[in-house]
């Protein structure tokens, strides 16, 4: 039987010595990530006709620049940058339900390589932003390039602190990854450290997700079993959670909306502003609250 090229390509690679396929896999990342490169991919997007004027400017405006470190980026620079698009309409919109006119401050939590924080520091130009995640060298590029504070995560969640109160907190994919525990010892973070009035936005793995998983179109990294295991728990609770292999504490989170809010309740002193099923980049559901006075 023909192996399928991609299987080809991923035979032939296993065959070579591990110091030698590490050398070649960070030789490819620098070259697709060549400044020259990713700002002809941001210039192509620009002429997408289903951009709006607004969208289309502050598009313009981003840093084109792209970490080869970054692991959000396999060189498809139109769908990077309409992640960051499909980020800021939720801002957008989760502001106006929230009565929220401007920010002075911001987290952005996971940080990443900056893949919205780019954005967010164009929309807001005048605001300080903050910048945290556990991969330090995330944090310090998105110093370096955008101008943000940064401050090292911490695995223990509630040991982690802040010099100040946010009046917007984006949390994008990182409730995706967390076990039950962490995931409220999260929300406890953020309520401490959001402003009076200020807005929480983060994105959660939902039906979409928990669907998805079972069709084989895409397995999250996951063994068969642990795909019938974590939808198995999702659709009996409410919850579903299993570790990346050889990962334990870091894995894939289906969280529905009911177990969401619940524990959310429970913790008190934060209202639901927004939600929206699937409405981060087509996948994602994102939950908005304020923080009442």
């Amino acid at each position: 039987m023909q192996l399928r090229k991609g299987a080809r390509a991923h035979t032939l690679k296993q065959l070579l010595p591990q110091p030698l396929r590490t050398r070649l896999g960070a030789v490819r990342r620098r070259a697709r990530s060549l400044p020259f490169r990713t700002a002809g991919q941001k210039r192509r997007l620009l002429g997408d006709q289903t951009l709006g004027a607004t969208e289309r400017e502050l598009l313009r405006q981003v840093e084109s620049r792209i970490s080869p470190r970054d692991t959000m980026y396999a060189g498809d620079g139109a769908h990077y940058f309409k992640v960051g698009l499909s980020a800021m309409r939720l801002v957008e919109e989760a502001m106006r339900r929230a009565g929220l006119s401007s920010v002075r401050h911001v987290l952005d939590l996971p940080c990443g390589h900056g893949r919205v924080l780019r954005f967010l520091a164009r929309r807001f130009p005048h605001a300080a932003f903050t910048a945290c995640d556990l991969d330090r060298d995330g944090v310090d590029f998105c110093a370096h390039s955008f101008g943000a504070t940064p401050v090292y995560s911490k695995t223990d969640l509630d040991a982690l602190s802040f010099d100040t109160r946010f009046d917007l907190i984006w949390c994008g994919s990182l409730i995706t990854h967390l076990d039950a525990e962490p995931t409220r010892a999260l929300f406890r973070l953020f309520a401490r450290h959001l402003a009076p009035g200020g807005l929480l936005l983060f994105s959660a793995h939902g039906d979409f997700v928990a669907r998805r998983m079972p069709s084989g179109e895409f397995d999250y990294m996951l063994t068969g079993e642990q795909v019938e295991t974590i939808t198995r728990r999702y659709a009996d609770t409410g919850f579903g959670y299993e570790n990346y292999r050889g990962q334990g504490g870091y894995g894939v989170a289906l969280t529905s909306p009911a177990w969401i809010r619940a524990q959310i309740e429970e913790m008190g002193g934060l209202k639901e502003v927004y939600f929206g099923a699937r409405a981060w980049d087509d996948h994602h559901d994102v939950y908005g609250y304020v923080r009442e006075a």
